[in-house]
């Protein structure tokens, strides 16, 4: 009885589903032919239309999502369903290899709007940016201020869901058997399901008419290092806001990367020595130019410096062990000059890639072009026992 009763509203689920998706494309497409032709935009303001739309599409995406629930059947998803989700990401992502004719397609797009159907991919109405420029853009955000090299980043297929994981720092001896005994089962079960919920982030390029029609800038050049500078600083912000504030772990509960305070060398060495596992070449020190300058100056009571010269790379420094990583003290927030970021962050923390760089052209406001780009993900801790955060004060004397 209830499989009948949840299998006819569902038939009304998907023909409710339907019959309002309609009305929202053909609403898109409406608004689309308003921003376009003034007369039939006529006295509706820019900034109403744009509204009407973000919320049109987020409706939509809120349909899509609970299909996509309702066909998966279970909220529990054993682990060939994510690696077939998966691969149907990079089936998404672009298998094909492309081709000169896409680049060329979408150089026109930007220049001009007008799509080749032949080269170009559409999706809800925007231009999906050719696989070969997603790469370059890629290769370009290496040059930025990347904290994501330094996590594990696992691609997803689906908005929400699970994905299956491992903490490394969960290990179990083998117990000593019998010949021929029973295999006992081991106490620590490190593998367990992640709940991840992505997150959109958009933003747009303002280009002038004058400037497109004058060619007055390399439109897919200033794109590019535009997404590559946009990319990066939206990972670094969320990986840092994980880091230092949480997130929801396993059951849905905060998970908190533990704290320490240290007020000299001892204070630091300590914090680092007795609650971090020495796993030194893999460890990585996350600090402010502020706090930087300060441990650059620390000595330890034999007057050796804190920081010491990474023996393989010279001008990389080195804090018991881990590599430093420098970052403009607006990156770290209001406490940069005295937070220390330091463990093993693939341990620590993954990062959930539903990443989709899309862009659309639209008319704005008088005489100007917006270019929207978008990424999707999600960051949560993986392990809050693999990093800590050292509220360290300061001290620029030597020690002792």
């Amino acid at each position: 009885m209830k499989m009948k009763k949840k299998l006819k509203l569902n038939i009304q689920f998907f023909s409710d589903k339907n019959k309002r998706l309609g009305e929202i494309d053909s609403r898109l497409e409406e608004i689309r032919g308003m921003l376009e032709d003034d007369e039939k935009r006529g006295d509706t303001k820019f900034s109403d239309l744009e509204k009407e739309v973000r919320e049109l599409k987020e409706e939509k995406e809120e349909i899509e999502a609970r299909q996509r629930m309702l066909d998966e059947g279970q909220e529990e998803e054993t682990r060939s369903h994510h690696e077939q989700a998966h691969n149907g990401a990079d089936e998404q992502r672009g298998g094909v290899e492309p081709t000169n004719e896409q680049r060329d397609a979408f150089q026109t797009y930007l220049e001009t709007r007008d799509i080749d159907g032949g080269n170009l991919t559409t999706d809800s109405g925007f231009v999906v940016i050719p696989e070969d420029i997603v790469k370059e853009i890629m290769t370009l955000k290496e040059m930025e201020y990347n904290l994501d090299q330094y996590v594990t980043v696992k691609t997803v297929g689906y908005g929400s869901g699970k994905y299956p994981v491992v903490r490394t720092s969960e290990v179990a001896q083998l117990p000593e058997v019998e010949e021929l005994a029973e295999n006992p089962e081991l106490a620590v079960k490190p593998f367990f399901e992640l709940r991840y919920d992505i997150k959109t982030h958009r933003g747009y390029f303002l280009v002038s008419r004058e400037a497109i029609e004058d060619s007055a800038v390399n439109i897919l050049s200033e794109l590019m290092t535009w997404m590559a500078r946009t990319v990066a600083a939206t990972r670094n912000a969320a990986i840092i806001k994980a880091l230092t504030q949480g997130t929801p772990g396993k059951d849905g509960e905060t998970v908190i990367i533990e704290k320490k305070n240290a007020s000299d060398v001892d204070g630091i060495k300590d914090a680092i020595n007795l609650n971090l596992k020495p796993n030194h070449e893999h460890n990585v020190a996350i600090v402010s130019q502020t706090a930087f300058a300060e441990l650059d100056k620390l000595k330890d009571n034999q007057g050796n410096y804190l920081l010491q010269p990474d023996i393989k790379e010279p001008t990389q420094k080195r804090l018991l062990g881990a590599m430093v990583v420098v970052l403009p003290d607006e990156m770290l927030g209001e406490a940069a000059a005295k937070t220390i970021i330091i463990g093993n962050l693939k341990d620590a923390i993954v990062l959930f890639d539903r990443s989709r760089y899309q862009a659309a052209w639209t008319n704005y406001m008088h005489f100007g072009e917006a270019l929207m780009v978008a990424l999707r993900q999600d960051v949560r801790i993986l392990d809050e026992k693999a990093a800590i955060v050292i509220d360290f004060a300061g001290n620029t004397g030597v020690e002792g």
